[in-house]
């Protein structure tokens, strides 16, 4: 953002700021603070932004306040009914709030709610009052920053969506780079997993601004189920390169470039697809440097043949992790074909038709709504509430019922986006009167015309807005305590009580925050930790037993949606959080390290459901004669989850599969039999599958064994104490 953007985004939120207290001073509305802070909150980069953040806060308060009416004509005449009324929906909405894509829809439900409780206390009388004139308020400064930010120098969500979109294939591109050369050297590049972490952010990050365009952009908003699939297709197109890779690490001992001679066609021209995205997304960009040239050759699907004379002589393994590696290779290819189609629909080279109703643009998980874990965290705002009502009720400190409905805000916004309560509490309060003070108590006093009132607050909210261009916290606190502190009305009435006791309450809401954070164990990173590791490995044992009993598909993507696929994620998170210099034997490397193998771990499991369900739909009758001949390499897996469930090292019984055969007798004469085809009524493609499904397993035992040294670095002793 340059410095004329800049200067036009802060002259926009002060002119708006000044529009909304000119009219909340001329209708003489009595809590214009409340438009004040929603100016502040969806002032954001884009209309589009803007205007989603706007619904969903106006959306927010309708439901707050009509829940907040509820609650208070169930329990207005009990206090005990209140306490636990309030705890229950805040338990409701702390769980919403992790769970939708409107998480601010949900935070707004939730702190209005009991701010209509807390200002009716004593005199419910006033709650519809109360209520009303803060969802008018609050529609209102909604509505005026919008048509300010539309009507002066507009800046829509598409050239981000479009740099964001350039960005992740770029690193899409240079993260395939890095995997192909995984063939020629095993050891992988210093900066790969940082580059695949800092894909996914941009991802994640492309989604939010998506949103944004379909509201500010008409071009995107036209083309939205293009992009809906497109979002289907860069994710699966990911998971895919990820299970590549890691069927690469099977074949280091095989000699690939003799054993697929068109092994190097197929890599490049997948190289080719995401070279020619790239080009794609700079002609969306500049749409006077479309590039030229007919796409079809890339669109088309690269054959991958075995030469037969190499692979006579492998071994069944041998066999069985090549068939992987090509199964996997072919996913890959598929997949990118897809992906530049659907680019070229959103470029505006094909029509629209070619993707709508495809069979492949269904996504094969979905993210789980139910989690145990979520539920656990959603707790802790209701438990902040309760110790903030006992505090109240049997202290009574000043500010009565704001203690408990800041204690209650503090601890959704932790839900929502976990934050530094401490540094946050000293932004809020070094603002208030270093800030704040010097301007309500000695400026405004001496103001007499609302004119001038009007122009302190343009000039106040342009400085700091302008100064939030570096830094939010240069724009958030001053903004928001100036509003809070200040309260400009017609009634306008100056105390120096008034801010010590704001500050006073403020540090008393955050410290019981802290305070209750701190001794609930269960919301410590490392116990979180512990539970989402024991979680996994428990849905890990369960998705394995349910290939030994006749279990639905449907079944094991349950499975897989609640217990497997959310851990990448909550890893990401919990890492950034763990105490290091508290746990010294548990290093940050250590940590990585475990978390590396863990989704290692993740996706050969992923690699064993693809293969086993192509098996299963291809060659029915050939994998169910094999069932009885597998020996017992499942047991064998679900013991060692078990273990891992309970943290306990499974050294020896992977060692026990060192010390047997590689495979059992009657498979190993199954397999025999289908080589030399003396098996009858079998084709090639369900040998083919049947050993890319003994390809999987067999890989899958690999990245335990992994895992089980790493896990022998950690010191699960020192996680599990408590801290206190």
């Amino acid at each position: 953002m340059n410095r004329q953007i800049q200067l036009q985004e802060a002259f926009k939120l002060a002119l708006s700021m000044t529009l909304f207290y000119w009219l909340a001073l001329w209708m003489n509305w009595d809590l214009p603070k409340y438009g004040a802070l929603a100016i502040i909150v969806v002032s954001l980069s884009t209309t589009g932004a803007s205007l989603n953040k706007g619904v969903m806060r106006v959306a927010g308060t309708g439901l707050g306040a009509l829940a907040g009416f509820v609650l208070l004509s169930w329990f207005a005449q009990s206090a005990t009914g209140m306490l636990l009324g309030i705890s229950l929906y805040l338990v409701v909405i702390g769980y919403f709030i992790q769970t939708s894509r409107q998480a601010d829809t949900w935070f707004n439900a939730g702190f209005v709610a009991i701010v209509v409780w807390s200002s009716s206390y004593m005199k419910v009388d006033t709650a519809f009052h109360y209520a009303t004139s803060r969802f008018l308020e609050t529609s209102a400064g909604v509505i005026i920053f919008t048509l300010v930010s539309v009507l002066l120098w507009p800046r829509t969500s598409r050239q981000a969506l479009l740099q964001q979109g350039q960005a992740l294939w770029e690193g899409l591109q240079q993260l395939f780079g890095k995997y192909r050369r995984l063939l020629q050297d095993p050891q992988p590049e210093a900066d790969t997993s940082q580059l695949a972490t800092r894909l996914a952010g941009t991802y994640q990050r492309l989604l939010t601004t998506l949103d944004a365009a379909y509201a500010d952009t008409a071009r995107v908003r036209s083309q939205k189920k293009s992009w809906e699939l497109l979002r289907v297709d860069l994710r699966s197109f990911g998971n895919a390169l990820e299970l590549w890779r890691e069927s690469i690490a099977d074949c280091y001992q095989l000699p690939l470039d003799k054993l697929l001679p068109g092994l190097d066609r197929i890599l490049s021209a997948v190289a080719e697809r995401l070279a020619r995205g790239t080009a794609l997304w700079l002609a969306q960009t500049d749409k006077g440097n479309t590039p030229s040239g007919d796409d079809s050759a890339l669109l088309t699907e690269v054959d991958l043949e075995i030469d037969p004379a190499t692979s006579t002589g492998l071994s069944h393994l041998q066999q069985a992790a090549l068939m992987n590696f090509i199964s996997q290779l072919n996913t890959l290819d598929r997949t990118s074909r897809e992906l530049l189609q659907t680019l070229r629909v959103l470029a505006e080279l094909d029509p629209a038709a070619v993707l709508h109703g495809a069979v492949h643009k269904a996504e094969s998980f979905r993210p789980a709504r139910w989690n145990p874990e979520r539920l656990l965290k959603a707790l802790f705002p209701a438990l902040c509430w309760g110790v903030a009502w006992s505090f109240w009720i049997h202290v009574q400190p000043p500010g009565g019922p704001v203690i408990p409905q800041l204690a209650a805000v503090f601890g959704l916004l932790m839900v929502m986006s976990p934050v530094n309560l401490l540094g946050l509490l000293l932004v809020l309060l070094l603002s208030m009167f270093i800030v704040v003070a010097p301007i309500y108590l000695l400026l405004m006093p001496a103001l007499d015309s609302g004119f001038a009132i009007l122009a302190l607050i343009f000039v106040y909210t342009f400085c700091f807005g302008f100064l939030g261009n570096r830094s939010p916290v240069l724009k958030l606190g001053p903004l928001m305590m100036f509003v809070q502190m200040a309260n400009v009305t017609n009634d306008q009435a100056y105390s120096f009580i008034l801010l010590v006791t704001g500050g006073l309450v403020m540090l008393m809401s955050v410290s019981i925050v802290v305070l209750v954070h701190r001794l609930l164990s269960p919301m410590h990173p490392e116990k979180i930790l512990l539970r989402s590791l024991r979680r996994f490995f428990q849905g890990c044992a369960r998705i394995v037993f349910a290939y030994t009993v006749p279990a639905t598909r449907k079944q094991r993507k349950r499975l897989f949606e609640n217990r497997v696929l959310p851990l990448p994620t909550q890893l990401q998170g919990v890492m950034k959080s763990l105490d290091y210099p508290h746990f010294p034997a548990n290093s940050e490397d250590r940590v990585r390290d475990l978390a590396n193998n863990l989704y290692s771990l993740r996706n050969r499991l992923l690699m064993l459901e693809a293969s086993y369900n192509m098996a299963a739909s291809e060659s029915p009758e050939l994998l169910q004669a094999i069932l009885a001949l597998q020996g017992d390499w499942r047991q064998r897996i679900q013991d060692v989850f078990r273990k891992w469930t309970r943290l306990e090292p499974a050294d020896a019984l992977i060692a026990a599969w060192r010390s047997q055969p590689e495979l059992s007798q009657g498979l190993q004469q199954h397999l025999d039999a289908l080589q030399q085809g003396r098996e009858a009524g079998v084709d090639e493609a369900g040998a083919q599958n049947l050993y890319a499904l003994l390809g999987s397993v067999n890989g899958l035992l690999e990245s335990m064994e992994k895992l089980q040294d790493s896990m022998n670095g950690i010191n699960w002793a020192q996680w599990a104490t408590a801290r206190f």
